[in-house]
């Protein structure tokens, strides 16, 4: 890893981290706070911006890789996590595993939950 693929990185995260606090604030602001609309919303585009993304990268030349790391890898990456797990999970489908795919999902989404959970219980023991 160069240095300079460090500094594509850094510079992505941290302009896709201030973006996913600005929607938060965005959100909350005009439709409260009882449904996480910042979490989804960020989800949701990271989604498709990282799909289109890396459909325009195989497709165009523009998108060169230094420019794939500041945007996919670093801003997107700090944006919201799961359009990466997005985005591998329909590559892994896409290769032809469809049951790793579908393992992946299984597990993020319900190991992920469940050791929130676990996370909650346990810091209330303290």
């Amino acid at each position: 890893m160069t240095f300079k693929t460090l500094v594509l990185i850094m510079c992505g995260g941290g302009l896709g981290a201030v973006g996913r606090y600005g929607v938060g604030l965005l959100t909350m602001r005009f439709w409260g706070h009882l449904f996480p609309w910042g979490t989804m919303l960020v989800n949701l585009a990271g989604c498709f911006l990282a799909g289109l993304l890396y459909g325009l990268a195989e497709r165009a030349r523009w998108i060169t890789p230094e420019l794939r790391l500041l945007l996919i890898t670093g801003f997107l990456g700090a944006f919201t996590t799961f359009s990466a797990f997005a985005l591998e999970t329909v590559n892994t489908a896409r290769a032809g595993l469809l049951q790793q795919s579908l393992t992946n999902i299984l597990i993020n989404t319900l190991g992920g939950i469940a050791l929130a959970f676990l996370g909650l219980w346990l810091a209330r023991l303290q």
